[in-house]
């Protein structure tokens, strides 16, 4: 062989052994070096499994576990299950969504909000007060009132509503107020009222002046507190074995309670059939078993319902 073929083989050769001495070199190397980086640390967050629309209590079947890198990890992730069980949402929250704690929100904060203390079928409405007409600042929340007013020329004096809710004074919607507060002041009074009573509350504070009648805490322990449940009740007789349903959306519970698990939510005008059997709560407010669109058993307040005409 010649010389310069020797030469040529011999530095291909030398080529070819460099590079792949390189590639096992850095092989190797990058081996090492992810052997030696530590696992990834994960953690575990709370998520909804279904959607949860909002102001809905949140259910079991509702949320599941699952685990993210612990860089991923939101201080105001939810990461125990138990911690949300039977809370509230405050917005709708998406199948597979983590839960963040301002989105939850406690019983006692739910308390707080007006449209979650409005009783199912009511309205939350607003009367302008002064000082006198105001019982001189006296009225708390979950008092119950008269409404009164004084119209005309020549002044007559008429009671409008009865034993009507008061749902909050100012921006105050608890009853006690903190220790060493000042005396709060306010300037409105917000009522629950059904649709007919919104509608003469409006009416009459345009004719006149309102003023608001005060009733004692033991007049109310010994008498119905909800006259608008009584006058539900005298619409369903006897002879009476199907309700229709009147709000937008009824919730039907397992229980005859407003702390009760919802087991099915009905459109209005939902015709469901009574199966006899009537329980009142604590508040005074009369609950009615039924029978579910799904054929289960269910309760539902009697303040939501009609009696079905035959």
């Amino acid at each position: 062989m010649k010389p310069k073929k020797v030469l040529l083989l011999a530095v291909l050769s030398g080529i070819i052994t460099t590079a792949l001495f390189y590639l096992f070199i850095t092989n190797t190397t990058a081996e090492t070096n992810a052997s030696e980086q530590p696992p990834v640390e994960m953690v575990q967050v709370v998520a909804a499994a279904a959607e949860i629309p909002s102001d809905q209590q949140i259910l079991k079947e509702q949320v599941t576990v699952k685990e993210i890198p612990a860089g991923q990890v939101h201080p105001e992730m939810v990461t125990d299950i138990n911690s949300v069980l039977n809370k509230y949402t405050t917005a709708d929250i998406k199948p597979g969504e983590i839960l963040m704690n301002h989105r939850i929100m406690e019983k006692t904060e739910e308390k707080e909000v007006v449209s979650r203390k409005i009783n199912e079928g009511y309205r939350a409405v607003s009367a302008e007060v002064m000082y006198v007409t105001g019982v001189s600042n006296l009225i708390h929340p979950e008092d119950y009132v008269d409404v009164v007013l004084t119209s005309g020329e020549k002044p007559e004096t008429e009671i409008i509503l009865e034993k009507i809710r008061v749902l909050a004074v100012g921006e105050r919607m608890t009853e006690k107020k903190a220790e060493g507060a000042e005396p709060v002041l306010y300037q409105s009074v917000t009522l629950e009222l059904d649709q007919d009573d919104t509608v003469k509350l409006i009416n009459a504070g345009n004719r006149g002046v309102l003023q608001l009648a005060l009733y004692s805490k033991s007049d109310l322990n010994e008498e119905t507190t909800d006259k608008e449940a009584n006058q539900s009740d005298e619409k369903i007789t006897e002879a009476t074995s199907k309700i229709v349903t009147l709000p937008v959306k009824s919730i039907i519970r397992d229980s005859p309670s407003l702390l009760a698990n919802p087991i099915e939510v009905v459109k209005e005008e939902t015709s469901l059939l009574l199966l006899g059997n009537q329980e009142t709560d604590r508040d005074g407010r009369i609950w009615l078993e039924i029978e579910t669109t799904n054929k289960e058993k269910g309760w539902i307040s009697s303040r939501i319902i009609k009696g079905e005409q035959e």
